[in-house]
């Protein structure tokens, strides 16, 4: 069950990149369609004046406009070049964090139930070690004839609280850093 929880975690880390990712793609599309779109304007030759007593002097500023025009555009584009790398940067690194925290949580879950005996880590549930330790003992009394102590209140009132201890304990470390 542990896994499937990670997985969607995962699935939505990648879904959120991969959403980022396309949107940054669509915007240089955009952008680098509408340059095409300019440069097209610009290559093709439509301007044919109406009247043909036009001066080369006018001609000259119309085409300096369009150059100023251009230098400006290029400008912008790597202005917004610029801007989208930087976003594009800042995004890696964030997402970076991000897995990383992920990856802690995941080792910290990963661990939580495990002792270390030398080098190797057992897993070991509490809850279950203390209803072991809670049959030993009871199957002791019966193996060794003591009904009285089981019949008693106090018998299952110990058991309640051990395990309430445990319970306890348990939500203790799960919810530690």
């Amino acid at each position: 069950m542990k896994k499937s929880s990670e997985d969607k975690n995962n699935g939505q880390a990648n879904s959120d990149i991969n959403g980022r990712i396309e949107y940054i793609d669509q915007g240089l599309r955009s952008v680098d369609s509408r340059i095409r779109a300019i440069e097209n304007r610009l290559s093709a030759k439509t301007f044919e004046p109406n009247n043909v007593n036009i001066s080369q002097d006018k001609s000259g500023n119309i085409d300096q406009e369009l150059l100023e025009k251009l230098d400006a555009l290029d400008e912008k584009l790597k202005h917004l070049e610029k801007t989208t790398q930087e976003t594009k940067e800042n995004e890696i690194v964030q997402i970076r964090t991000q897995l990383s925290m992920i990856e802690g949580r995941t080792l910290k879950l990963e661990n939580q139930n495990k002792i270390t005996i030398g080098k190797i880590k057992v897993p070991i549930e509490i809850s279950g070690l203390a209803a072991t330790i809670v049959m030993f003992a009871t199957g002791y009394l019966i193996y060794s004839d003591h009904w009285n102590i089981i019949r008693s209140p106090y018998y299952p009132i110990v058991i309640g609280i051990l395990f309430g201890a445990v319970v306890t304990g348990k939500f203790i470390m799960t919810n530690r850093k």
